[in-house]
């Protein structure tokens, strides 16, 4: 018989999340039936099937999520602090969250209620259609980013807001100017990439993308504007642009 495939790795959005979930319990991880594993668990599994993975009973189930949550254990100074080891199989990445948020729960709570809504708001369906869009270097990833990235990728909206543009003038980068036509001749007529303003996890469920939600850019000020874990303004990388000229 065929050996099943291994889940994956839990990934840093998965492990903010279980994390999230550790803390707002006091260090005093949910029982096996509590609705909220149940919820967590849901939330996971609506992830990995957004990135096309699904159909094994093992992945991210109650059980495992509630020993991921656990985990956490073996990172907290409070429970380590009583003499206690807690689990010692986990990620190497549980380590590096706890040293990040350290101090910052505020910060970890805002970043795990955005990857939260990103997953819940997000029509499957939908994005199922979406063409799947290609890693940047140096982005931070994550759920967030990939999704925004696919809404993006909608042809029929990259098609109408060129359309638009080119109506009212050339197509030039909303950040430095930069004309493709102007600089490659014939070969640039009718290009620029397109960045949705607005991140996926502040849209509600059945939202409909705006025109104005899109701004036109170059491919260097696109990449700029995904080189963090949330996806930059226009404003911000014009900023960025001023400082460094």
């Amino acid at each position: 018989m065929a050996t099943p495939p291994r889940n994956p790795v839990w990934s840093r959005d998965e492990l903010t999340l279980a994390l999230d979930l550790y803390i707002q319990t006091g260090g005093n991880p949910t029982a096996k039936d509590d609705p909220a594993l149940e919820a967590l668990s849901a939330v996971l599994n609506k992830m990995h099937r957004l990135n096309g993975i699904g159909g094994s009973d093992t992945l991210r189930n109650r059980n495992g999520v509630y020993l991921k949550v656990m985990n956490c254990r073996s990172s907290d100074p409070a429970y380590l602090g009583q003499g206690k080891v807690g689990m010692q199989r986990g990620n190497r990445l549980e380590g590096v969250l706890w040293a990040e948020y350290s101090g910052r729960l505020t910060d970890l709570a805002t970043d795990a209620g955005a990857i939260r809504r990103a997953v819940l708001e997000a029509n499957e369906a939908v994005v199922a259609k979406l063409p799947p869009a290609e890693s940047y270097e140096g982005e931070e990833g994550g759920v967030i980013m990939r999704l925004h990235k696919r809404y993006e990728r909608d042809p029929k909206l990259v098609a109408e807001k060129r359309k638009s543009a080119a109506a009212t003038g050339k197509l030039a980068c909303e950040v430095c100017g930069f004309d493709f036509k102007a600089a490659y001749g014939e070969l640039g007529e009718g290009y620029i990439e397109v960045h949705h303003t607005k991140p996926v996890h502040t849209l509600l469920a059945g939202t409909k993308t705006k025109l104005e939600d899109l701004a036109l850019l170059c491919a260097n000020c696109h990449r700029m504007a995904h080189r963090r874990r949330l996806p930059l303004s226009v404003p911000t990388l014009r900023t960025a642009l001023v400082r460094r000229s």
